[in-house]
């Protein structure tokens, strides 16, 4: 399965303000991956809930439970903000040694 040209573009977006002259930080990395705030997907036009079922299908997200939800609640930006974690595998440029993955925890 191939993630939605829409849905990619949109997290390409956020991840780009990472980048020096990207803007403002829309995303952060954190433990396991890298954080998306939901509404950065809404300020782009799509629903988040497209998003989330999107990188869902996909293997995209990191879930803070097996069962649990998508979503996870954090300060970002001074605010408490709902969103995703994006596996920083799936994310190039990222050095993969500074996050805690998920298949490394199991062993």
């Amino acid at each position: 399965m191939r993630l939605s040209p829409v849905v990619r573009d949109a997290l390409a977006a956020v991840i780009q303000t990472l980048n020096d002259g990207g803007g403002p930080a829309q995303g952060c990395t954190v433990a396991h991956g890298f954080f998306v705030p939901l509404s950065e997907f809404e300020r782009r036009g799509l629903q988040p809930s497209m998003a989330l079922r999107a990188l869902a299908d996909v293997g995209m997200l990191v879930l803070a439970h097996p069962q649990g939800p998508p979503t996870y609640s954090r300060e970002f930006n001074g605010a408490p903000t709902v969103g995703i974690v994006v596996d920083p595998r799936f994310i190039s440029g990222l050095d993969l040694d500074g996050f805690v993955l998920k298949d490394r925890e199991d062993r």
